[in-house]
């Protein structure tokens, strides 16, 4: 049978009823001996890992008590972090899955409305106000992890005295600062922590429960002000395991993956995280915020697998590396957003300069809890074109009626996943997400093909309306991509008047920078529809990205307003600072010249 009669021969995903952990277990039965971690130095077998989850889940326990109480967890990916994961979930706590910004803010919903009186943080998203905040919200247990837990002490003693990490103790740079610690919550280090679980010899097992509540997401951290608390079931995570059993590329035991972003909250969690160990693979932890540093860490890590953004594998094309200097690397799957043909046209061509075999398209939403479609090993160019994974179905609606519509028809993008999550903690967000009849609305604007491929076009969300007609801004952004001397790009919009007008921000590759004019000018021709209301192109060096979710943090790109550069039909050039009324738009006119 070959890989494509595989695929459509598998109907439906079975549940293993059983507990995550336990899962795992059975899983790697025959992996044992084989590495599940590398961090920094330090390598930890299967049958190690495992240990470590029992160490945490008994100090769960013995801190946080015999209950179903939530665990709020905010850190990296990083051995500890996968310890904690796990170890709570064994012990029948259920996790708050959250990035630190969306800690600080609504520290008194996710915690006290959670039922949360333990945290798990990393010390670099710490500060004296966030422990405020907790102790008001009447959190108990603190429990500090850094990013030297588990660091080999001779990688740790190069790197302290390189400069690159501090000897310092947050602990007791906090005591030291205030005398004390706060009244009624313990403050516990990471491996501190483990010790207490390491001692206890008493065991607990927990009977499996069908639809339990594992872990609540909070997702939407570079695309939504304020998070979506997803909630995710254990069948889903188990469920997802027999998904991924099938997917036809070809990981196997002793495979290298990588976490080299620090994608742990939201679908990092699923997708990173889980999958690693579902399969018996080495994952090769490098949690790193500078995305400027992935090609270098994919050449040191010897990863044949990686996950990651577009933002990242956008550096590859001038990372500095030789021809075929990451020949070892098999797959990139890139995900966490829509990616248009020409960006992956752009990606694919830097792949074979370094000798990456495989560059693919994953998509999938922490609604429906896993990766559920992927472009097809033989995509080459600017396919992005992607096919459901085993077990899930897509589908095609109208976005008012919800009909389903013909091939080749945009639409909205409707799914049905066999670990889809059991909704949203805000019960009224559910309206919009599931359907009657177990659909997943994903609010994402896709076609069909006539050969049965799909596309994501973006989010419906990304259009700007202007005299009553709404225009798709991906569509205006996927033809700035096509040209040559764009590296990168991103059409925003601004209202001005009670209209929305689109703009766009352009990275631009290193040598085309004394181009500026020209680019200006063609791209100000782009044939799109919307472009008759196009008002300016800002330049920058890059992109500033999200420090726990490595995406573009789109939302900062509307905070400038200046330095807009425009040119209309007659070669007239402006200067443009974008005002609160029409007559604001083009503020100074400048000859082509003057555009630098």
């Amino acid at each position: 049978m070959n890989e494509e009669k595989k695929l459509t021969a598998i109907h439906s995903i079975e549940n293993p009823k059983r507990r995550i952990v336990e899962d795992l277990k059975i899983r790697n039965k025959d992996n044992m001996k084989l590495c599940a971690g590398e961090y920094f130095g330090n390598k930890f077998t299967y049958a190690q890992t495992f240990k470590m989850f029992d160490d945490f889940k008994k100090a769960f326990i013995h801190v946080d008590g015999l209950n179903k109480d939530t665990i709020t967890i905010s850190t990296p990916s990083t051995i500890a972090s996968v310890n904690a994961f796990y170890g709570a979930l064994d012990a029948n706590k259920v996790l708050n899955m959250t990035g630190p910004g969306f800690l600080h803010a609504y520290t008194e919903k996710y915690t006290r409305q959670l039922n949360s009186k333990t945290v798990i943080i990393y010390d670099g998203f710490l500060s004296d106000d966030l422990i405020s905040k907790f102790h008001a919200a009447g959190i108990k247990n603190l429990i500090i992890m850094s990013i030297t837990d588990y660091m080999n002490p001779i990688v740790k003693m190069a790197a302290v005295k390189q400069g690159i990490i501090s000897d310092k103790d947050y602990l007791d740079e906090y005591t030291k600062r205030h005398g004390f610690l706060p009244q009624g919550m313990e403050i516990i280090r990471m491996k501190e922590f483990a010790k207490i679980g390491s001692k206890i010899k008493e065991s607990y097992d927990f009977k499996y429960e069908e639809n339990q509540l594992a872990a609540y997401f909070l997702t939407g951290a570079t695309t939504s002000q304020f998070p979506k608390c997803v909630k995710v079931s254990v069948d889903g995570f188990t469920k997802m395991a027999s998904i991924y059993d099938h997917i036809w590329f070809d990981y196997k035991a002793g495979s290298r993956y990588s976490v080299l972003i620090p994608m742990f909250y939201a679908t990092g969690a699923v997708h990173n995280i889980y999958t690693g160990l579902v399969g018996g693979l080495t994952m090769v932890y490098q949690p790193k915020y500078d995305r400027f540093a992935f090609a270098k860490d994919l050449a040191d890590s010897k990863a044949n697998i990686v996950l990651a953004t577009p933002s990242h594998v956008a550096t590859l094309n001038e990372c500095g590396l030789p021809d075929n200097a990451l020949s070892h690397v098999k797959y990139v799957f890139i995900g966490g957003e829509a990616i248009l043909p020409a960006q992956m046209d752009k990606f694919r061509k830097s792949a074979a300069r370094l000798g990456i075999k495989y560059i693919l398209n994953g998509y999938g939403m922490t609604e429906t809890a896993s990766m559920s479609s992927v472009s097809d090993k033989d995509s080459v160019g600017d396919d992005v074109t992607v096919s459901p994974i085993p077990g899930v179905e897509y589908r095609i609606v109208d976005p008012v009626t919800r009909e389903i519509l013909p091939d080749n028809t945009r639409g909205i993008l409707e799914t049905k996943s066999p670990c889809a999550s059991l909704g949203y903690f805000d019960v009224e967000k559910n309206e919009n997400l599931f359907t009657e009849d177990g659909w997943i609305n994903t609010g994402d604007v896709a076609i069909r093909y006539s050969n049965g491929k799909y596309r994501i076009f973006g989010r419906n969300s990304d259009s700007f309306t202007n005299c009553g007609i709404t225009y798709a801004m991906y569509d205006i952004e996927e033809q700035a991509l096509k040209h040559p001397d764009v590296a990168e790009a991103e059409v925003i919009k601004f209202e001005i008047d009670s209209e929305e007008y689109p703009a766009m921000v352009v990275v631009l590759n290193s040598n085309a920078t004394n181009r500026i004019a020209d680019i200006t000018k063609e791209l100000c021709a782009i044939d799109a529809a919307g472009m008759e209301h196009f008002i300016g192109i800002r330049f920058v060096d890059n992109f500033k990205t999200h420090p726990v979710t490595s995406k573009r943090d789109y939302l900062s790109l509307q905070n400038d307003k200046e330095g807009y550069f425009f040119m209309d039909k007659n070669d007239n050039a402006f200067v443009c600072n974008i005002g609160e009324k029409r007559q604001a738009i083009k503020k100074e006119k400048i000859t082509v010249a003057n555009i630098q």
